[in-house]
């Protein structure tokens, strides 16, 4: 029997504003120069895809728990869920920007790169997390969290909290360490990779892995304990608001983050999901950012595809304005392409699967007999 999962608009809208986030600053790149304080303002927006994975972690906890149907059910639900898509634009951005040297992949990409991306291996190699399709490696990371998922999430959310705090200082302190001192041999890789190692070790997963904890966090809190009314959830918000523009002004200041961009993100992130889902009927939570929010996946990639056609605007002399103009276009144009492969893709393929999973060898009776 196919299980019917309450969506909540939170979550979506959540979703809504990290694609928002993600937009910003990959059309600050396209863009070009800015105002200094507008700049690294923006620079920022890619700490949206550790929004997503907050969001991510958060929605499936909610997913598994009320599903309850196993991991091989899991692992189909998410490969319907995100393959048909990222193979559209794995055939898309080859045939766009074709297999010369890239950014992530100064030799070029062959076989090996679009083999390992299409099989979701990619998170697993320097020069192919995100050289394939623009933005690959978030895909690159959730593909790793997914196949942890059925082993991982379980386990922690019957775990005492201290517990669950020590997980978490070993992955943030463990995904640092790790990060800096495999990079220090980075010399012997091949070396299109090793040309690429500190992006990449900034990217994979164990530096991400902080950011879906707090989303499992989130979500053993909110099962355990009432939430705040909004009195307490609403000074929350505006923290977590205020944080996030802070951040960026700290950023090469001694001691000021001494948990690294990625995990301060994440936990900026973490308390204004726990406002938003605390704070009943937030105008932060609107049929327009939660429609955002629900095609986001499909924008993730699109974006992508609509700044390499459109025209930077310069028509009034001022950078601010004409950047405004360059965003707002995109973000429509984006939204409305959107909004099209949610329908026609995204929708028909998890119907698919849904349809895939209620079949009897996807069940937890024959899956243990």
């Amino acid at each position: 029997m196919q299980v019917h999962i309450a969506r909540y608009a939170y979550i979506d809208a959540v979703r809504g504003y990290a694609i928002l986030m993600v937009i910003a600053v990959h059309a600050s790149h396209a863009f070009g120069e800015q105002p200094a304080l507008l700049e690294k303002l923006l620079g920022q927006g890619a700490r949206g895809v550790q929004l997503f994975f907050v969001a991510s972690a958060l929605a499936l906890c909610f997913s598994w728990t009320a599903r309850q149907d196993g991991a091989r059910a899991f692992y189909a639900r998410r490969l319907f869920r995100i393959a048909p898509m990222f193979w559209l634009a794995i055939v898309f951005f080859v045939w766009l920007y074709g297999t010369g040297p890239r950014p992530f992949a100064p030799d070029g990409i062959g076989f090996g790169h679009i083999a390992m991306t299409a099989t979701f291996l990619h998170g697993f190699w320097p020069d192919t997390i995100s050289s394939v399709v623009p933005g690959g490696w978030s895909v690159a990371d959730e593909a790793i969290f997914y196949a942890l998922f059925p082993f991982l999430v379980p386990v922690l959310l019957k775990s005492s909290w201290r517990t669950i705090l020590i997980v978490l200082a070993v992955a943030i302190v463990g995904g640092a360490q790790a990060s800096r001192v495999i990079d220090t041999f980075a010399y012997l890789l091949p070396k299109s990779a090793a040309d690429v190692s500190h992006y990449y070790f900034f990217y994979w997963f164990p530096r991400q892995l902080p950011c879906f904890l707090f989303g499992i966090m989130l979500f053993k809190w909110q099962a355990e304990r009432p939430l705040p009314d909004s009195k307490i959830a609403i000074p929350l918000c505006l923290l977590s608001i205020g944080l996030m523009v802070a951040v960026p002004f700290l950023e090469g200041v001694k001691y000021a983050l001494p948990l690294g961009p990625q995990t301060t993100y994440g936990l900026v992130f973490a308390l204004l999901v726990f406002s938003l889902m605390s704070w009943k009927s937030s105008p932060l939570v609107n049929p327009v950012i939660i429609w955002i929010g629900k095609v986001s996946y499909s924008a993730y990639f699109i974006h992508f595809a609509v700044l390499y056609y459109l025209a930077v605007p310069r028509v009034s002399g001022n950078a601010v304005l004409d950047y405004t103009i360059f965003y707002a276009v995109t973000l429509a144009i984006t939204v409305a392409l959107s909004s099209v492969t949610y329908w026609l893709v995204e929708q028909p393929m998890i119907r698919l699967g849904g349809r895939v999973v209620s079949q009897p060898v996807f069940s937890r009776r024959t899956a243990e007999a």
